[in-house]
């Protein structure tokens, strides 16, 4: 699965001020393989990956706490608009940052074992929808700053909290099978029974 262009370039304007350009990740040519090196022949790319995985796990971690925040954002109206901004600017960060990871990842993926290839393919498409909905999100916001308790704005919110938090869970149980999956080969060893049995 190859990952999609997640580029994209948003402005968040209002009359009072002018906002920081949002971009919504990196562009695939950054995601190109570059040739070996002689340390590429030597590189524990299994171990980058996890630790890549493990890096995707917090950013939607991260962005789950300022998704909670702009739900509760939606029950209080005396919270302004660039409050609301503030807080999409941070998811933004975080799924640029797992954008990032995942191209690497992506760029990596044949030299990573068969459960990294799985969490690659799952993670990839919860990325992708976790930046549309940002930026649907910020679309909305520039031009509704003072409609934010339109249902249509909780919506988002609301779809950045579940995406966010279905990702980190999905890395986590793909660590875990990892993990019991070490256990139970080193137990196996320790008892002398063969990888089949």
């Amino acid at each position: 699965m190859q990952v999609k262009s997640f580029t994209r370039t948003l402005s968040l304007i209002s009359a009072l001020a002018v906002a920081p350009v949002f971009a919504v990740a990196a562009s695939p040519k950054e995601c190109q393989p570059g040739p070996p090196t002689a340390e590429s022949y030597q590189w524990n790319f299994q171990r980058e990956a996890s630790q890549l995985l493990q890096g995707i796990q917090e950013d939607a971690m991260n962005a789950q706490d300022h998704a909670n925040l702009l739900e509760n954002f939606y029950t209080n109206l005396s919270v302004s608009w660039r409050s609301h901004a503030s807080e999409l600017t941070a998811i933004k960060n975080e799924v640029n940052d797992m954008g990032q990871k995942l191209c690497r990842l992506e760029t990596i993926r044949t030299a990573l074992a068969p459960w990294q290839q799985k969490a690659v393919d799952r993670v990839a498409p919860d990325v992708r929808l976790m930046a549309d909905n940002v930026q649907d999100a910020i679309l909305f916001l520039n031009h509704n700053q003072n409609t934010l308790w339109l249902p249509t704005y909780r919506k988002y919110a609301k779809n950045l909290y579940q995406e966010a938090s279905t990702l980190s869970q999905s890395v986590k149980s793909y660590e875990e099978y990892a993990k019991a999956h070490r256990e139970d080969l080193n137990l196996g060893k320790q008892l002398g029974l063969s990888q089949g049995m």
